[in-house]
């Protein structure tokens, strides 16, 4: 049976269908095919139009991204050349002004009679402040010329200019000594050039003589400075300006020999100099390299530092500077880093847009006909369509909305595991601390008892020591946790702050570990703060952690303290009252933090680190403990170049409190001859409470604070009957990792581990390989010796 045909409808035009199987009744057993009416043809013109889109839009993109191309090539060439005149002059401007300051101080001796005096040098030179200034400038300083005669009496000239035990070195055949007199500022670098003869240098000595013969400041060729004292050398140079008898340069040569009476003279460290006068964002856009004379490796004077952040452009260029009668050539490279926007995307977008863009034009034109036919026909159906998309979306928003409310309670269940977490690390980790004090105090006291016991009181003292300050130590950690929870009254106490960092570096660089560079910078005289210290160290512990934790390819963290006068604008910028303040503060050279982070630091659980690495109390508690102390904390951050907190403490009106020095039975297994024990435990007290059991006992005891000390002590000759270790040690290797180490060429060692862990934290399954054995912190010195005992007796 045929299908029905379509009929066109008189008063439309449109096609009219018969009913969908969909809504056809139950007796219709016939399928119904429908066809659309034939469409006009296109219009001859319509058909070139696809093809004349794709031609202008495959035109219009090329040249689009020639342009910006070009224009990238453009920028980065003027952006180099930039660089490098700003890199050039400043190296130059930098000389003139190094210049300038030893012109004054040939001038000094013009006004004081040809005849200047130690204290008349150096009073000069504080003057100038050249070290703040100035940086890169190593020290200023003046040598004499004399015949080489007078070398033996030149020492009481010396003498009276206020230079002790002067000795002038090395010897030297050369008819004229130069022995540099002064040398300011007088740190160690300095002093150890005082006495040298410039003129025993072929090098120096051209230097010199090219000074006292134009009467203009020479430069020296590239040398290594005599005040590279240490094993962090680098390349350097000096620059000379002579001093004439008189104060005036000569007009002739002769006279010039005649009235010569020696040189101020700069001294230069070439790295320090560079890294210091050189703008940074120069150096982002071109790295340099200077060298003395002609560019290779034994005249590289100074070479930029990798920038890690930053790659190799193909842009390079060479200049000359004439400084001191010396010609340096300076070699640029350009780099390109990411705060320089590339060019790539702009052109991948011009280009993959443009071709995008006419693909879809082409298209476009191509479906326009088809597109118009099918709108025609899906009028019929539309208003069934937007009823049926209605009734999806509402549902689709339904569901939206019930799995929006079921991330929601997830998302407050995982907020409270976090929680929960970083509780339990933090009771786990002062759970270990509390172990060790523990062990220290337990110990100290038995040895007191054994002391006592043997009429031997001369060594109670140091144990008893011992015991307190390991007791003092387990009291501070109560309070942190206390504090911790909220849950603890502030007793504030006169605190010299300077001293309370000092009694933390030692904890504060193994929390952080060895890839952190720890620096504290104390101001004299800093005034008292009545605080509570515990919640003070605390404070500091946490602000280091979070610097550390915005380092993680390393860093410096530089703890810094200063007297401060807040005056009413600061005080009203600051949101605290005016007043005298100590500032304790910490800076890190990490990541930092935005304008938007920064505002919200101090919000209690708020926190930038991944899920689960932190909970966001730390800074809350700072702020918490510093307005409760009457004082305030402020943060300054940028992006990039890392992050300062700096804590408020009013000044308290009287004397720190300091605290008194911390004070350190039964006949127990002997040791037999030569039998040797090896401790190894990062904590001192206990360490020294274990080894004086051990020497008590007859044994021979060796000591290594960290797993490397005690791994070099095991992979020697040394005869080790015992290895007593601590599980958990600095620098990067534990003690079991130590025992398994060793245990390669020792098979046969005996370890026992003592630890304030469970064991089976430590050691996963609980199960250790022959020989080893667990003694867990606290524990008996007479247990201690009988576990010793029972692994060493065969």
């Amino acid at each position: 049976m045929s299908p029905p045909a379509t009929r066109p409808s008189v008063a439309t035009g449109r096609s009219i269908r018969p009913a969908s199987p969909l809504h056809a009744t139950p007796s219709s057993q016939v399928r119904v095919e429908t066809t659309a009416p034939p469409l006009p043809p296109a219009p001859r013109a319509a058909r070139w139009i696809p093809h004349a889109i794709l031609a202008a839009g495959l035109i219009a993109t090329a040249f689009s991204t020639a342009l910006i191309w070009r224009a990238a090539e453009v920028r980065d060439h003027l952006t180099f050349l930039h660089a490098t005149d700003i890199e050039l002059r400043t190296v130059e401007d930098q000389f003139r002004t190094y210049t300038a300051l030893l012109r004054g101080g040939a001038g000094l001796f013009a006004a004081n009679d040809d005849t200047v005096t130690l204290a008349q040098f150096r009073a000069y030179v504080q003057r100038i402040e050249f070290q703040t200034l100035y940086p890169g400038f190593l020290g200023i300083g003046f040598t004499p010329a004399i015949p080489a005669a007078e070398r033996e009496r030149f020492a009481a000239k010396a003498e009276a200019l206020g230079v002790p035990g002067f000795r002038v070195r090395p010897p030297s055949d050369y008819p004229t000594l130069s022995p540099i007199l002064f040398a300011e500022p007088p740190n160690p670098r300095n002093q150890a050039a005082i006495g040298y003869d410039v003129m025993s240098d072929p090098v120096r000595r051209d230097m010199v003589e090219r000074a006292r013969d134009t009467g203009l400041p020479a430069a020296s060729a590239r040398i290594q400075l005599v005040q590279e004292i240490d094993a962090n050398k680098q390349a350097g140079f000096l620059v000379a300006m002579p001093v004439y008898a008189g104060g005036t340069v000569p007009a002739e040569l002769d006279e010039r020999r005649r009235r010569y009476l020696g040189f101020v003279f700069g001294a230069f460290r070439a790295d320090d100099l560079f890294n210091s006068i050189v703008a940074a964002e120069a150096e982002e856009d071109a790295a340099f390299a200077i060298y003395d004379g002609a560019p290779g490796a034994a005249t590289l004077l100074h070479r930029s530092r990798q920038n890690p952040g930053t790659v190799a452009g193909r842009l390079t260029r060479e200049a000359t500077i004439e400084l001191g009668g010396r010609t340096w050539t300076v070699v640029f490279e350009q780099r390109v880093s990411p705060r320089r926007a590339s060019a790539l995307p702009e052109i991948a977008l011009i280009c993959g847009g443009g071709l995008l863009a006419t693909a879809l034009l082409g298209f476009a034109a191509f479906r326009q006909r088809r597109t118009q036919d099918e709108i025609r026909r899906l009028n019929a159906s539309l208003e069934a369509r937007v009823e049926d998309r209605t009734r999806d979306l509402r549902e689709a928003a339904e569901s939206l909305r019930q799995a929006g409310e079921d991330r929601a309670r997830m998302e407050e269940v995982l907020r409270q595991s976090q929680k929960m977490e970083a509780v339990g690390q933090l009771t786990g980790g002062l759970a270990h601390d509390f172990n060790n004090l523990l062990a220290g105090i337990s110990g100290a006291l038995e040895l007191i008892e054994t002391r006592i016991g043997q009429g031997r009181s001369k060594d109670v003292a140091k144990y008893i020591a011992a015991a307190q300050g390991a007791s003092k130590r387990a009291a501070a950690l109560t309070h942190r946790l206390l504090a911790f929870s909220r849950r603890q009254t502030l007793a504030p106490k006169a605190v010299d702050v300077n001293r309370l960092v000092d009694g933390m570096l030692d904890l504060i660089q193994r929390t952080v570990g060895p890839g952190i560079d720890l620096r504290h910078r104390g101001a004299d005289d800093l005034w008292p703060a009545l605080v509570d210290p515990s919640q003070l160290e605390n404070s500091l512990l946490n602000l280091c952690i979070n610097a550390r934790d915005a380092m993680p390819e390393g860093g410096r963290i530089v703890i810094e303290t200063e007297n401060r006068w807040i005056d009413r604008r600061q005080a009203e910028a600051q949101d605290m009252p005016e007043g005298q303040y100590l500032s304790l503060c910490v800076t890190d050279t990490g990541t930092g933090m935005p304008p938007e982070i920064v505002a919200r630091a101090f919000d209690p659980f708020f926190t930038t680190k991944p899920m689960g690495a932190g909970t966001g109390l730390g800074l809350s508690m700072i702020y918490g403990f510093a307005k409760q102390s009457g004082g305030q904390v402020r943060i300054t951050s940028e992006v990039g170049a890392g992050t300062n907190v700096c804590l408020y403490l009013p000044r308290h009106r009287g004397e720190a409190d300091r605290d008194g020095p911390d004070p350190g039975k039964r006949p127990l297994p002997q040791a037999e001859a030569g039998e040797t024990v090896l401790i190894v435990d990062d904590e001192p007290t206990v360490r020294m409470l274990v080894a004086d059991v051990l020497n008590d006992l007859g044994y021979t005891a060796i000591e290594a604070a960290d797993g490397a000390g005690g791994l070099r002590v095991l992979q020697s000759d040394a005869r080790v009957d015992l290895l007593v270790t601590d599980v958990g040690l600095p620098g990067g290797m534990n003690g079991r990792q130590m025992a398994d180490a060793a245990r390669v060429d020792r098979p046969d060692l005996k370890v026992l581990f003592i630890t304030g862990f469970a064991e089976a934290a430590l050691f996963g399954d609980g199960r250790l390989e022959s020989g080893m054995a667990v003694l867990t912190k606290p524990f008996a010195v007479d247990a201690l010796a009988a576990r010793i005992r029972e692994m060493i007796a065969p």
